[in-house]
This record gives C-alpha cells, sequence and structure tokens, in this order.
C-alpha cells in the first residue's frame, strides 16, 4: 500500500491536487486569504517540472543514501531552537534546512542554484521580513523541517494545522500528541526521505533537524535513526507563551489559509504546551544517554561554552568560535530576536 501511495508523487501536477484536497478537507479558505492561496498554486504549477525532474533524477538515490549522525535540536516553540540550530550549522561538517529548501522542498537540488540569487535580491530590493525571527528575510537562514514537509506536499505532518489553524488541534493530535501507530510510521517514512534529501544534497554532512514537534517524538525517532542525538532547549514559561501568542499573529497573517480569533489561538497555546512537556518527560529517560538538555538563558549568556559543551559530550571535534562569536555579534547589532 505504501508504494502505491509513494507512486502517486509522479502523477503530475500532484500538489496541486493534494492542496486542492487539503483545502476542501480542512474546511475551505478566508476570503481574505485567496491572494496566498492564489500565489501558492502558482507556484506549484510553474515549477511542476522540476518536481518531476528531481524525483525521477535523484529520488532513487536519494532513498539509498546511508544517513550517519543526525543531531535533533528540540523544544518548545520559541524556546531558542533557531538560534541553536543556527551556531549549530556554522560549522563546515554540518547541514541544516535553510528558508529556501522548506520552501522549495520538493525542487531544491534543481533550482536552488539558479532561483535562490535573483529571490534574496528579491527579498533586499523590496525590504521584506522574516517576521517570524523579526529580522530581514534570507533564504540562506536556517529553515525548520518540519515545515518543509508542507513545501514537499506530505500529508504527513503537524505543519498544516499551522496553514489550516481551524483544524489546528486535529493536526496536532494527529502527528505529535497522540498518533496512531500507522500515522506515526507514515511520518517517519516522509521525515527520513526529507532528512536524507538534505544531507545527500549536502555531500553526507552531519545533519542538524530543528523541529519543535520532535520534543513529543524522540522515542520514535531515536528507533527510525539509531546514530541520532538530542538536544533539548527550555526557556522561562512565561517568555515562551509570550513569544508562541507573537508567533501566531505571524502565521495568520503570513501563512495560513484561514483566519482563528485570539481566543482560539490562546486555547492551542494552552494546551500545546502542557501536553509537549509532559510528552517530553515521560520519553527523555529513555534516551538518557543520547540527549543534551541546555537553557536559553545559559546559552545567550555563555554561548561558546555552552556549544563547547555539547561538542565534547558528542564528540563532534571543536566548534568554529569565529563564526559564533561573528553571529553573536551581527545578531547583537540588529534587531533579532533569538526564538
Amino acid at each position: 500500500m505504501k508504494k502505491k501511495i509513494r507512486a502517486l508523487r509522479y502523477i503530475p501536477f500532484y500538489p496541486l491536487i493534494i492542496l486542492t484536497a487539503q483545502l476542501i478537507f480542512n474546511k475551505g479558505c478566508s476570503f481574505s486569504k485567496l491572494p496566498l492561496i492564489i500565489i501558492v498554486y502558482l507556484r506549484y504549477l510553474i515549477l511542476e517540472p522540476f518536481r518531476l525532474g528531481e524525483i525521477i533524477t535523484y529520488e532513487r538515490k536519494i532513498r539509498k543514501f546511508p544517513l550517519d549522525k543526525i543531531i535533533f535540536v528540540i523544544g518548545h516553540w520559541r524556546s531558542g531552537t533557531t538560534h541553536l540550530q543556527h551556531l549549530l550549522s556554522l560549522d563546515e561538517n554540518h547541514t541544516t534546512s535553510s528558508v529556501y529548501q522548506f520552501l522549495f522542498a520538493d525542487n531544491f537540488i534543481l533550482t536552488e542554484k539558479w532561483l535562490k540569487p535573483p529571490l534574496n535580491f528579491l527579498c533586499r530590493i523590496f525590504k521584506i521580513p522574516y517576521s517570524f525571527q523579526r529580522m530581514p528575510l534570507d533564504l540562506n537562514l536556517p529553515g525548520e523541517l518540519e515545515s518543509a514537509m508542507c513545501g514537499f506536499c506530505s500529508l504527513h505532518s503537524y505543519a498544516w494545522g499551522h496553514i489550516f489553524p481551524k483544524n489546528s488541534m486535529y493536526w496536532l493530535n494527529k502527528y505529535i500528541f497522540h498518533p496512531k501507530k500507522n500515522d506515526l510510521e507514515d511520518w517517519l517514512d516522509d521525515y527520513e526521505l526529507l532528512i536524507k534529501k538534505f544531507s545527500y544534497a549536502s555531500g553526507g554532512k552531519i545533519m542538524i533537524v530543528k523541529s519543535p514537534g520532535d520534543t513529543a517524538r524522540i522515542l520514535a525517532l531515536s528507533k527510525r535513526f539509531p546514530n541520532s542525538r538530542f538536544i533539548h532547549i527550555s526557556r522561562n514559561k512565561k517568555e515562551v507563551i509570550t513569544s508562541t501568542s507573537y508567533f501566531w499573529e505571524v502565521i495568520q497573517k503570513e501563512i495560513s489559509f484561514q483566519k482563528i480569533n485570539q481566543e482560539e489561538i490562546n486555547q492551542i497555546i494552552d494546551s500545546t504546551y502542557e501536553d509537549l512537556i509532559k510528552k517530553f518527560n515521560d520519553q527523555k529517560h529513555k534516551v538518557h544517554n543520547r540527549l543534551i538538555e541546555i537553557e536559553f538563558e545559559k546559552l545567550i549568556k555563555n554561548p561558546i561554552e555552552e556549544i563547547s559543551k555539547i561538542y565534547s559530550i558528542y564528540d563532534l571535534g571543536t566548534p568554529d568560535i569565529q563564526n559564533i562569536e561573528r553571529l553573536i555579534e551581527k545578531n547583537n547589532q540588529s534587531k533579532y530576536q533569538k526564538k
């Protein structure tokens, strides 16, 4: 059955079929979001030859590509996961998903070299913001792997709950909090394919994977990826909740196809915070020898010391101190918010 479902991806314009099906299943869209939806449809329509070309040319090689070390950066949304991901990805021996790659997860091997430069140029000319991090948009910045699942048009991702927030709890429960065995396996299959794709594109570098939802799925990930390691970052609850509220404001403004009110947003935030932390605490003792726990406040105060500890424990060699210091100085001179 899985092979049959996988074969559907070879159908021309498969992403448009998936998007249309998702619009129907998730109760449509808000009228004000029609321009965004048109842009998304045009994106998949125009780039469809590259999606198919990439499947035909590379997918067999990608599926056979061996994965070595994977480091999963976990923690609640807005707890500092992106900042930690960025610091770790500065190492030339590491790779991670970029904003461009998650936006074009279905075709980036064939399109990144020629499409990313002009898009980045337009971002600078029109001063397009990267509102999630309160900084100018640069498509080279680190991006979240779970978001790439939607760009890839996988049906097995909680990130669909960001695009269709009216159905947010359905997607969160299905793939994070209360997944059925089959759903979890389907998600893992697509997740592994994407991780292999990013690793293959980098030439086999250590993959830094960041997705807050993984905080509740460490046991499943540890079984699927025996060589994986985890770094959990925590942050003051009040700051996390405040920042997550802002996170949802940006989701509503920039990427969702639906509008929900603040009360509904607050309900999502309140329920997911407690559930995510509980799921992590229930599982972490089973992977304790593959887990490092750090605090956001300590990382900000002593970044070199905290990163060096991670490198020492996981035998990663020597961190790129100069690049870390350069990034920290750049962030301190900007309005960047380390989320």
